[in-house]
């Protein structure tokens, strides 16, 4: 549209704040109404000067087709790192506006052969299933401090047959690593210390000798991620710990990666009766600023 705008009138609609959301706002209307029709309208204003753009539905999936494809291998891949095969799936639940799209649709149909679960809404999926995690959380806190708070009822909805709470497992979704030094190769390299889809809350432990004679420390650089190849990580985090003098090379130095629920990792290095810790908390929501700031705008709500 911006492209069709710059075209016809010489003048880029997205260089005005206003124009660009006003047009992003219609992009999201037309793009919500392909889900449903198999054409729409879109009309843009901007300086004085308007375009209108007739779009089809064809038009829009070719425009898509790449994205399409993407989430299409994204799928793939993730049912071949959890083992499974299409016909272990009972059924597929859609997650947000994006699956409404009829190519999506089509799409997991064709490569799983599964139905698809039509009795939650995407655009309520994620949220009703933070609900689910939350009422779990309270109920095994229950079990813990022996004390019921939630009713009954709300407990038998979520247990198995023999009366024992729904189990949900938590995994890494990446590997957490640590840099190395190759000697025969003369360059770095990560070891993986916790893989991709271990099930957390996890502990591992490894012994590494120091890369040279005579290190005054020992310094331990975590990384998150899949390649072997240190750029290619994120690094989260040092850990180091001083060294006695006139170590040998290769002396050992003990590393431990504990990762909690809560997305904390914890680091330990030992050696020679020392030992430094560090922890890294992998936030990937809201600060803890931005959380007191929406609590109290939730405060401020009057539901009439």
């Amino acid at each position: 549209m911006a492209d069709e705008f710059d075209k016809i009138h010489g003048e880029n609609p997205l260089l005005d704040l206003q124009s660009y959301q006003d047009l992003y706002n219609r992009a999201l209307t037309a793009k919500i109404q392909l889900s449903s029709r198999t054409r729409t309208t879109i009309v843009h204003s901007y300086n004085g000067k308007s375009v209108k753009l007739d779009l089809t539905r064809d038009e829009y999936e070719n425009r898509c087709r790449h994205l399409l494809e993407k989430c299409k291998t994204i799928c793939e891949i993730v049912m071949q790192e959890a083992g499974l095969q299409w016909s272990q799936i009972d059924r597929i639940l859609l997650t947000g506006g994006m699956t409404r799209m009829p190519s999506v649709r089509d799409m997991i149909k064709a490569i799983s052969n599964v139905p698809v679960a039509d009795d939650v809404s995407p655009d309520e999926a994620v949220a009703i299933g933070a609900a689910v995690q939350g009422v779990l959380s309270l109920l095994s806190e229950e079990d813990k401090l022996g004390e019921r708070v939630l009713p009954q009822e709300v407990r038998d909805q979520f247990s198995s047959e023999d009366g024992s709470l729904i189990k949900v497992t938590n995994i890494t979704t990446h590997t957490l690593g640590v840099v190395l030094w190759d000697d025969g190769k003369v360059e770095e390299y990560v070891f993986p210390m916790i893989r991709k889809m271990t099930p957390v809350p996890v502990e591992t432990k490894n012994s590494f000798g120091t890369a040279k004679a005579n290190m005054k420390n020992a310094i331990v650089r975590v990384v998150e991620g899949e390649s072997t190849v240190p750029g290619e990580c994120t690094p989260l985090g040092i850990c180091d710990i001083e060294l006695p003098p006139f170590l040998p090379k290769g002396s050992p130095v003990e590393l431990t990666y504990s990762y909690n629920e809560n997305q904390v990792l914890e680091v330990i290095v030992d050696a020679y009766g020392r030992q430094n810790r560090v922890q890294i908390a992998r936030n990937t929501g809201l600060s803890d600023s931005e959380i007191e700031t929406a609590t109290a705008d939730l405060l401020q709500i009057k539901v009439v």
